[in-house]
């Protein structure tokens, strides 16, 4: 029984540590998986307006340009609401390539607005670059899935 409890204690732990909204230090694990690791940890912050994370994430130059060329700064971005009720963003088919300080990521972003809206699939291109402190957004691209590729 005592093992059990053990166990579950590690258990808790170590889904505690994954679940951290912190970047992923260099370590280990490959740079590319740290890079969609930063991915999946971006779409969650700003899904959640998780200001914290999204300012340890962003590059301090960050930009990013959406469809119509719309442009949004780090600035922007922390000041972004969160998504409404219903609302979400799942990243599919994420690639990444990672070309010694500066990394590209690409993929599809499935972005429902808000409960009882269609989603809609665009297109990304990010660019993260390596600082001191680990990996950084520096900038973003996204388009219409259906208009074709970036």
């Amino acid at each position: 029984m005592q093992r059990l409890i053990v166990f579950a204690a590690a258990c808790g732990l170590a889904s505690l540590a994954l679940a951290a909204p912190h970047p992923v230090e260099s370590g280990p694990i490959s740079e590319r998986l740290q890079i969609e690791w930063l991915e999946h940890q971006w779409t969650q912050a700003a899904s959640t307006a998780n200001r914290a994370v999204l300012n340890d994430l962003l590059d301090d130059k960050f930009f990013e340009v959406f469809p119509g060329e719309v442009r949004r700064s780090k600035r922007d971005l922390l000041a972004a609401a969160s998504l409404p009720v219903g609302g979400s963003q799942v990243l599919s088919d994420v690639r990444v390539q990672v070309l010694d300080n500066v990394a590209v990521a690409t993929g599809i972003n499935r972005y429902t607005p808000a409960a009882g809206y269609k989603a809609v699939e665009y297109r990304f291109t990010d660019v993260f670059v390596k600082r001191e402190d680990g990996w950084r957004v520096a900038a973003a691209r996204m388009r219409r899935k259906e208009t074709g590729s970036i």
